[in-house]
């Protein structure tokens, strides 16, 4: 099997996975039951990875593939861009509640914030926008750098930090998954764009048009 196939055959069972976790009980039955598996290393593992889906992520691999090829680095802060865009309008087109609102509304009374990561309210859950952001991001390398290594690596990270979301009480596990597959789809996208940008330049440099003169 080889490396992009790796990475999408482990999306489509991530989100298959989370869809079929989305059915039983209320839209909080994930979220509650993750609490139950809190503990010190997960407390501290979730709280720094989900910074991958913010602009350290971005910033960390748009130096990494700098080192590699400045026309790769370019394509980071495009799909920067375009995430924020894409996350804005959804979050609020759905306007969906936030778990903490949720969690009061039927007068929670379990474990809340995981260390000091702030608790997030309102009326932006759906989708989550470290989870989309994460899985164009991981997408994009994962399209751009063929190697299984990489491939498993960044199928990890994405499902870490559309976790940690949940986890982190900041989302219901329908918003990460939403996140996940709206992520995903852009991520391929835009490699895509890029592939065709990257063949018609190496065409023109491998025939360049010559000027004819009168």
């Amino acid at each position: 099997m080889n490396a992009w196939r790796i990475y999408v055959t482990g999306t489509i069972l991530f989100l298959v996975i989370g869809i079929s976790l989305t059915f039983p009980g209320d839209k909080g039955y994930f979220l509650k039951w993750l609490t139950e598996y809190r503990n010190p290393f997960l407390d501290h593992y979730f709280y720094y990875v989900t910074r991958l889906g913010e602009e350290y992520g971005f910033v960390a691999i748009g130096l990494i593939l700098w080192l590699r090829s400045w026309r790769k680095m370019l394509v980071i802060p495009l799909l920067g861009g375009i995430v924020m865009l894409v996350s804005y309008l959804l979050k609020n087109l759905f306007s969906e509640e936030r778990p903490l609102l949720y969690l009061k509304r039927i007068g929670w009374d379990g474990p809340m914030a995981v260390l000091d990561y702030q608790l997030l309210s309102g009326h932006a859950s759906f989708p989550s926008g470290h989870s989309l952001a994460a899985w164009a991001l991981f997408t994009l390398i994962a399209a751009m750098i063929r190697k299984p290594w990489v491939s498993l690596i960044c199928l990890f990270l994405a499902i870490s930090v559309s976790l940690s979301r949940v986890y982190l009480m900041a989302h219901f596990l329908r918003d990460v998954i939403g996140g996940a597959a709206i992520g995903f789809a852009l991520g391929a996208a835009i490699y895509f764009l890029y592939d065709k940008w990257m063949n018609k330049k190496q065409l023109e440099e491998a025939f360049p048009v010559q000027e004819h003169l009168d």
